[in-house]
């Protein structure tokens, strides 16, 4: 498992090598300024020898390598910062302080039929804990994967597998983390680049375009030496520049249109082909990752030419660029040009490109789990409408306070009735089985030395609460989502249910009726249902319906005048209560 002081001495590796890559961005920011120096002087001596004009055109493009070294190292020294960043958060992870990780907090539904409850976004969620994605892509697709299951056994299996691969490469995956960072793509909205992909070229294949964009700018450019060398008046190429502006400002609007449309996501897109060419230099075993792998060079390569001629285009919000650019070149249809001809021949792949990014990128995430975590187990997906686990536990809890318990349900009994005093642990156990059986479900690590479960789909209903806005109230939402996982039911889908202390709109007698009605219908379908109860009195009901339902509890100690619980799941119905006590305590009421 990965320490706290490995993730420390990674961090302090990191800042060393930044301050190493500071010293050689000092040492090429003096060099430029001796290079001026002597470019300035070996001017001045170029008016005396024209000799020395050579040399000082050398030592100008010197200067300009040099500045290319340097924006290379700013590169680099902002990739290292991350990577401190990274790892010095990772640590505190660790010690599981992860507030700085983003919390999927657009992702929360409060209508989801089980993320509200099971705290799968927000502060302190399950997304936050696991999100190291480097992208936009790759967080929307966690979120994606976490909310809506829907994996079939080879897909899971094909996952885990990723996940075993991808977890050993540790510098792979923050090193992909820290160059995702150096771009915020959060607000990039990628619908105006897909409706492009899809539009019709106006210059690319257009065949009097094709002819002029070549032709008028050589006649233009053919002109130049003979107005220089005969008496023919310089009118001429202002005439031909003219012509080729007038023909580009027909377009004007259209080539703005485009331009702006694939401007927003032109570093974006750069910063995406660096993530492709770090997948590509990695070797896998696992046969998806292999899959991943065989798309990352093309997809590196066109993505990153992608880039370069939404760069050349932009080039026209220069005035004068684009005056010269369009009199003398045409510049704009030569832009768009290329850019209608990149999009030919890579409209169908550049979205599967993306789709194949957000899922690597996803997996990591999870790869990180199981970096940190190497002893969660890997859940077996059976067919069998059961669910076995070995100290199952949640993975947001403390190993050094979290309290493990072993599972069983559906062999053959579906119904696990919990009781227990308040506090005494049956909601966490509740979001213990959700949580670990969503990570189950996208072949992600469980927090349980041994986890099985089948794929079918999943419901809750444990934060139900009013709602102004929709004119419901707390007992009536209940009552609707209960109706609505019986509905599910009852059209044959399988399904685990997970219910906390159901009814609390009405009095006891109405709740405890109708929970039991509940319970009857419950265990005629095809369902595993975990329900907490402070109603001790529904433990009849595993007299009733013995092969159906069985009895567990979490149970309090009051030992010289202090509650405590011990967090484990017992067999049988709950014996001790604890509010009486807490009044009593907090002299509520009188001892």
């Amino acid at each position: 498992m990965a320490t706290y002081e490995f993730y420390q001495q990674r961090a302090k590796q990191f800042q060393s090598e930044t301050e190493q890559v500071e010293k050689i961005i000092r040492q090429y920011a003096w060099s430029r300024i001796v290079l001026m120096i002597v470019a300035v002087g070996l001017i001045y001596l170029g008016f005396s020898n024209s000799l020395f004009f050579y040399f000082a055109g050398l030592t100008v493009l010197l200067f300009f390598y040099l500045v290319k070294k340097q924006l290379k190292q700013e590169e680099q020294k902002r990739v290292l910062a991350n990577l401190v960043k990274l790892n010095e958060a990772e640590a505190r992870c660790t010690q599981f302080e992860f507030s700085e990780f983003p919390s999927g907090e657009r992702f929360a539904d409060p209508h989801h039929p089980f993320g509200y409850d099971l705290d799968l976004f927000g502060n302190g969620s399950l997304y936050q804990y696991l999100n190291r994605s480097a992208t936009q892509l790759g967080q929307e697709r966690l979120a994606h994967d976490l909310s809506q299951l829907g994996f079939d056994k080879e897909t899971i299996e094909y996952r885990q597998a990723a996940i075993r691969d991808l977890g050993s490469k540790v510098d792979f995956r923050q090193q992909a983390w820290a160059t995702g960072r150096e771009i915020n793509d959060v607000e990039f909205d990628r619908k105006p680049l897909e409706q492009w992909l899809t539009e019709e070229s106006f210059i690319y294949r257009k065949k009097i375009y094709t002819i002029l964009k070549w032709l008028l700018p050589a006649i233009t450019i053919s002109l130049i030496p003979v107005v220089i060398f005969t008496s023919t008046p310089f009118s001429v190429i202002l005439m031909m520049m003219v012509v080729q502006s007038t023909l580009a400002g027909f377009h004007f609007k259209n080539t703005t249109r485009i331009q702006k449309i694939l401007a927003d996501g032109r570093s974006i897109m750069a910063n995406y082909s660096k993530l492709f060419e770090l997948l590509h230099n990695q070797q896998f075993s696992s046969p998806l990752m292999k899959q991943h792998h065989s798309l990352a060079e093309e997809a590196g390569r066109e993505v990153k030419k992608f880039s370069a001629l939404v760069n050349s285009l932009e080039s026209r919000m220069n005035p004068i660029a684009m005056m010269f650019g369009n009199g003398l070149f045409l510049h704009d249809f030569h832009s768009v040009s290329n850019l209608e001809e990149w999009r030919e021949k890579n409209a169908v792949a550049l979205p599967l490109w993306l789709k194949s990014l957000s899922e690597w990128d996803a997996l990591l995430s999870l790869a990180n789990l199981h970096y940190n975590h190497p002893h969660y187990a890997f859940g077996e997906v059976t067919e069998d409408l059961i669910i076995e686990g070995k100290e199952v536990g949640h993975p947001l809890i403390s190993s050094a306070i979290r309290v493990s318990n072993d599972v069983t349900i559906g062999n053959p009994q579906g119904i696990m009735l919990i009781t227990g005093a308040n506090m005494a642990g049956k909601s966490t156990f509740l979001r213990t089985i959700g949580v670990n059986f969503i990570l189950g479900q996208i072949g992600a690590p469980v927090c349980a030395a041994q986890w099985k479960s089948p794929i079918i789909a999943m419901r809750s209903g444990m934060r139900t609460s009013d709602s102004l806005q929709d004119h419901q109230s707390y007992f009536y939402a209940e009552l609707h989502r209960l109706h609505s996982i019986m509905e599910e039911l009852r059209s044959g889908k399988r399904m685990l249910i997970l219910l906390d202390e159901i009814l609390k709109g009405t009095n006891s007698t109405d709740k405890q009726l109708g929970s039991r009605e509940l319970l009857k219908q419950l265990k005629d379908c095809n369902a595993l249902v975990f329900l907490a109860t402070h109603d001790i009195a529904l433990g009849d009901l595993e007299e009733q319906f013995p092969k159906d339902i069985f009895n567990t509890c979490f149970e309090g100690k009051i030992e010289d005048g202090q509650l405590s619980f011990d967090y484990k799941l017992h067999r049988g119905v709950a014996e001790k209560a604890n509010a009486t006590f807490l009044m009593r305590q907090m002299g509520i009421i009188p001892s």
